[in-house]
Parts: C-alpha cells; structure tokens; sequence
C-alpha cells in the first residue's frame, strides 16, 4: 500500500492519485505532460461502436461466407473501403465501409459463415462534439461507391444534390459533379449507339464490330421452350436459331441493307465447316421455321461453287471465316462469326447479377452502308440478342 506523502492530508492525497489515474491510461508522456493527441481525443471526440453485418446480396441468400479479411484488427478503414470477400451461393463479393473507424474486433473468422443480418465484425467510430452554437449538420446520405469516387477525386459531398432515396447520393451525383473539372463525359450506353459499337475498325471493305451479349434471359426462357420443342420437331432450338433470327431482324432494320436484293438469304456454317445450311428468304421465318430448316439439312460439305448467293454469312466457333468468304460468288452484305458463352458475374443497381456472355464478330459491307448505319444494325443486334422476347414476335 502507497503511504500518504508528508505534509499532504489522505484525502487531497487520494484526489491526486484518482486523478491521475485517467492520465496515465489515455498516454501520458514520461515527463508528465499530456500529449497533444491524447489531449484532441479527449477534448472533442466521442467514441461509438459500429456493428457491421452480413448483407443480403440476392434474394435467395440466406447465409454468407467470409472468405478473406482483407483488414486486419487495428486497421483504421475509411468509407468505400475493401474489408473482406463474401462468398455466397452465386458469387464472391467484396465488402465495403459504409463508416469510418478502427476495426476493433473480427466476430466471424476466415472461412467462417453468418445469417444475413448478423455481425460479423465492429468499428470503433469518432465522431467530433461541435463547439460552436450552431445547430449541428445533418449527416451526408452516401452510397459506398460514391464515397469512394469523391475520395479520389479530392471532392466533398455534402454540397452534392443526391438523386437516390432520401437525398442519397449517389455514383451518378459524384459523376457529375467531377465532369466539368475532368472535361465532357463519353456517351452513356444506349440502344441506338451502345459504347462498344459506336466506332468500328475497317478491314477489307468491311466495318468490324466486336461485341459481348449477355445471353442470361434467353437461357432462362429457352428451357421451357426447348421441351415443347422436342414435342414439335423431334429436336431442340439450337442458340443459331436465336442468333439467325436476330441477324436477320438487325440487318432489314436498315432498308438499304438488301440493296437490291428481293429478301435476305443467309448461309450457316456449323461443326466446324462440316454441315452447311442455306436459309432462303430469311427475313419471313420465324425460329420454328429456321429450326426445322437447320434439323432437316444433312451433314455435307459446302455446296457447289456459284449454287448461292447469300447476303448474310453465319459462322461457328472454329469457322474459319476467311477461308468461307472467298468461296462465295458475291461478297455477303453481312458476317457474323459467334464464339462459345461463358458465365460471368457483374454487379448492376449495387446486386451481383449472373450472366451468360456470347463473343460475336459483326462485319459488314461499306460498300453497301456507310458506317454511322451499319453501327446501327450492330446496335440493333446486340439489342435483339438480350432481350429474345423481341425475337418471338
């Protein structure tokens, strides 16, 4: 037990060491004197506990689970910041800060699982204590993304006109607001002059285009067709169906695409240039007709040199499409070389959300359209190709 010192009565003495006691937790110095930043915490900051918890990323997600802690405890993490990857039942996702803090404790480890709703992990968050007599500031409503934009471009939100429920901004909001400073915004993507097709690379008289459709809704209404399919025609829609239907559905959208021509035929080249079929008036078939057209066409070589004259040229994965062009009679006013899909996960409206992504090569005759309306048949493609319901009609 510590003696009283001389001089000095128990209780100032016990006043002394009560007070002294807080001193020595926040960081006293050895001399003695406060440190200033132990000082600036205690005089105008407050602490508050943060719980973040496992989110809901698809309606079906029930639980999550943390594959990685990017943070580590201790870390100080700011707004839009990567804490850890969620892997759900559909895809990995990354986690971001909604707040700013220091990560004071991790509830679930790596490779440990969560409800939705639940914690998994805590921020130590500060918030400053006004020392003027103004009211206080609201607090910015602010999607992660945006958060993230302004902080890297060394802009404040709070002046910001959100757009988002409740006055949130959002992406978008930052997005303009840096505009002007960083010069005019591409143009935003549009059924008429998607980003990807609005210029085109010239090769051999021809505009190429290449573009990336999400098959993800025909695959998704294909499946019951595809069994009334096998009632009908003893066979099922082949994904050719779907892309001759939109080839064709693009390309008459331009009057001048036919030049001349009374309808549009076209020709496919399918297993690896080992079956062959010639389509004739295309433009009046629908995908029952072009279906049983390609089921009834026998596994044989190309046809006779001068037999056709195609104006489009369909190609498989693995078609040489060179070596298909030259043997032609006529140059085809159309050719579109297709590869296989791949699934790919992206995010839209802040959800990840499954695709099914089909590579297709679009060419097409400058000596038949200028360029600003053969982007508007690759447009019109891709169009046709994410949304089958218009190929049905």
């Amino acid at each position: 037990m510590t003696s009283t010192p001389p001089g000095c009565s128990s209780t100032a003495w016990k006043n002394t060491a009560r007070n002294r006691a807080p001193a020595r937790r926040t960081g006293r110095n050895p001399s003695g004197a406060p440190s200033p930043l132990t000082v600036f915490q205690r005089s105008t900051f407050t602490s508050m506990a943060i719980t973040i918890e496992m989110p809901r990323l698809s309606d079906s997600m029930h639980e999550g689970i943390v594959l990685r802690w990017v943070k580590k405890i201790g870390d100080f993490v700011e707004v839009g910041d990567h804490l850890a990857d969620i892997e759900t039942d559909k895809a990995h996702v990354e986690l971001q800060a909604c707040e700013d803090g220091t990560l004071t404790e991790i509830l679930v480890p790596e490779g440990g699982s969560a409800a939705v709703g639940a914690p998994i992990a805590l921020l130590q968050s500060e918030f400053g204590a006004s020392t003027c007599d103004c009211p206080p500031c609201p607090p910015v409503k602010c999607s992660p993304l945006a958060a993230r934009l302004a902080s890297e471009a060394g802009l404040n939100p709070g002046p910001l006109k959100g757009t988002g429920p409740h006055g949130k901004i959002m992406a978008a909001d930052v997005r303009a607001a840096i505009r002007p400073a960083n010069g005019p915004a591409r143009r935003v993507q549009t059924p008429l002059a998607p980003r990807d097709t609005r210029h085109a690379t010239r090769v051999d008289n021809f505009y190429l285009y290449s573009l990336e459709a999400n098959m993800a809704y025909l695959a998704a209404i294909s499946t019951p067709i595809a069994v009334q399919c096998e009632k009908l025609i003893g066979g099922r829609y082949s994904l050719f169906d779907y892309v001759v239907r939109a080839a064709v559905k693009a390309c008459i959208s331009e009057p001048e695409w036919l030049a001349g021509d009374a309808a549009a035929e076209l020709l496919m080249v399918l297993d690896k240039g080992e079956k062959y079929v010639f389509i004739e008036n295309a433009s009046g078939k629908t995908i029952y007709n072009i279906a049983m057209e390609r089921l009834a066409a026998p596994a044989a070589g190309p046809p006779p040199a001068g037999s056709i004259t195609p104006n489009i040229l369909l190609c498989d994965s693995g078609v040489n499409v060179e070596a298909q062009r030259t043997v032609l009679p006529e140059m085809p006013h159309s050719i579109i070389s297709i590869g296989g899909t791949t699934p790919k996960t992206g995010i839209e409206a802040g959800r990840p959300v499954s695709k099914l992504i089909l590579p297709v090569t679009l060419y097409v005759n400058a000596n038949i359209l200028p360029e600003c309306k053969a982007s508007k048949i690759a447009a019109e493609f891709k169009t046709l190709l994410e949304n089958p319901v218009l190929l049905l009609l």
